[in-house]
């Protein structure tokens, strides 16, 4: 069992540190996978969460990941905390420097349906900003899954082959035939500017915030405009796609984007932060650099406040 070093917030963690905290991120992320795994199209016990029919759904299996992967955190890091998606929603203990974020089951209707779009994410957090991250995909090859992992400073990687986002074009102009992921209430919120209009990519949405940005950080997709969704839904991939060379930014109320660090303002080790965490949502576009620039500019808001309010449609 590792105890965190005492050590003030604004004195550097060091590498030895951070890297078996990503090593307990890998191994959690892992074993979580290969349940989640052993479960997928066998008999799931199915709830509800909120009050809409076929929405918000939770299964035993979600509930289930989420135990293991605090099991491991707690072994490894006992001082660490764990704010999961499957969380008692009136549960808001003082915040530890180290939190784990993470969603068990990321795309659970998905899941309940057979799809193997879904994913397990896991992200160590010091004080709000997401310094080690894995997620965890099915995939068609011979494990039948992939995890994709990264801590601060040392790159995003699959097994031994470091990964990046894909390159951007010239002018950052999305690329024709390469895809994309945007929501499809976009064109009522948004006025899409000349430059932009007919060059969105290939559009695919699949149903898992989590897996979508794996796929910006593999390369697979050149940009994401992804949610609104919860900081379970963006801890790990935001840090995956940072560390493969990306750029990831929110939609706010001043600004249309803005950067993207995490939860690291007015953080303290205090009910507030974890309540203010984990009701947090959040509209993010992710994805090469230049085409992160080209999208955001081109972007603008129908009306003032229409973010806003649409954020506050989701809980923000």
């Amino acid at each position: 069992m590792t105890e965190s070093p005492d050590t003030p917030s604004k004195q550097p963690i060091s590498d030895s540190y951070l890297q078996e905290i990503e090593q307990a991120v890998i191994r959690a992320a892992s074993e979580a996978g290969a349940f989640v795994k052993s479960r997928f199209g066998g008999v799931l016990e199915i709830s509800q969460k909120g009050d809409r029919p076929g929405k918000d759904m939770v299964t035993d299996a979600d509930k289930a990941s989420q135990k293991l992967i605090a099991a491991i955190m707690e072994e490894s890091f006992s001082d660490h905390m764990l704010l999961g998606e499957e969380d008692p929603p009136d549960k808001e203990p003082a915040a530890a420097d180290w939190l784990w974020i993470v969603d068990p089951i990321d795309g659970t209707t998905n899941f309940v349906n057979s799809s193997p779009v879904h994913a397990v994410s896991v992200a160590a957090l010091f004080r709000g900003e997401p310094m080690a991250a894995a997620i965890w995909i099915p995939w068609p090859n011979e494990k039948g899954s992939l995890l994709m992992h990264a801590r601060k400073g040392n790159g995003t990687w699959i097994g031994d082959n470091k990964v990046q986002v894909h390159e951007s074009s010239d002018s950052g102009e999305p690329i024709d035939g390469v895809l994309s992921a945007r929501p499809g209430w976009i064109r009522r919120v948004f006025d899409v500017n000349k430059p932009l209009e007919g060059h969105f990519g290939e559009i695919r949405i699949g149903g898992s915030a989590c897996h979508e940005l794996f796929l910006v950080a593999n390369g697979t997709f050149q940009y994401a405009i992804t949610g609104y969704a919860m900081a379970w839904d963006f801890a790990a991939a935001t840090l995956l796609i940072k560390e493969a060379g990306g750029k990831v930014m929110v939609a706010g109320s001043s600004r249309l984007f803005n950067d993207f660090n995490g939860w690291p303002d007015g953080y303290a080790n205090d009910a507030a932060t974890y309540g203010r965490i984990r009701k947090w949502r959040g509209l993010l576009l992710s994805g090469a650099p230049k085409t992160v620039d080209f999208v955001a500019i081109n972007l603008q808001p129908k009306r003032s406040g229409v973010l806003t309010k649409l954020g506050s449609l989701f809980g923000t």
